[in-house]
């Protein structure tokens, strides 16, 4: 008798814990879940981050190249660029990276492609950075819908 209390008291407190608990598909559930994102979505643009940095870290440069070995400072790659700034990052996989310039907003960046293209640079692209000078290693869309979608 005491055995058969015993397994009633658990199937009860197994009930009681599953009627608060609820299912991830009722109605209270999809309601706490809708507060959550809508919460989510309040937080201030201001403290909203990509890969550690918030958007008034983040800016862009053109890389003109990409190689498995570093350059001479006498290549051929620079001389359209002469007087400007090359900088050079060592990819995850050890390519040398080499870019120029340096634009607080995109629309910049897309300006001065077009300039270098005019150049030469046929394969030159648009990529982000850190203010720590860390190239971000994200898809450039995702980073535009960071930087400029409403959020």
């Amino acid at each position: 008798m005491k055995t058969a209390i015993q397994g009633i008291v658990v199937v009860l407190c197994m009930l009681l814990l599953l009627s608060q608990a609820g299912c991830k598909s009722s109605k209270k559930a999809q309601r706490k879940k809708a507060e959550a994102k809508t919460k989510t979505e309040m937080v201030p643009n201001e403290t909203a981050t990509l890969s550690g940095y918030t958007r008034s870290q983040i800016y862009f440069k053109l890389q003109i190249g990409a190689f498995t070995t570093p350059l001479s400072e006498n290549d051929i790659l620079f001389h359209q660029v002469a007087g400007e700034e090359v900088k050079i990052d060592i990819s995850p996989s050890g390519l040398y990276r080499y870019s120029v310039g340096k634009f607080s907003h995109y629309d910049q960046a897309v300006n001065a492609e077009k300039e270098l293209k005019s150049r030469g640079y046929k394969d030159t692209f648009i990529v982000a950075y850190g203010d720590d000078d860390k190239r971000i290693e994200l898809h450039m869309s995702d980073i535009w819908n960071f930087l400029y979608e409403k959020q």
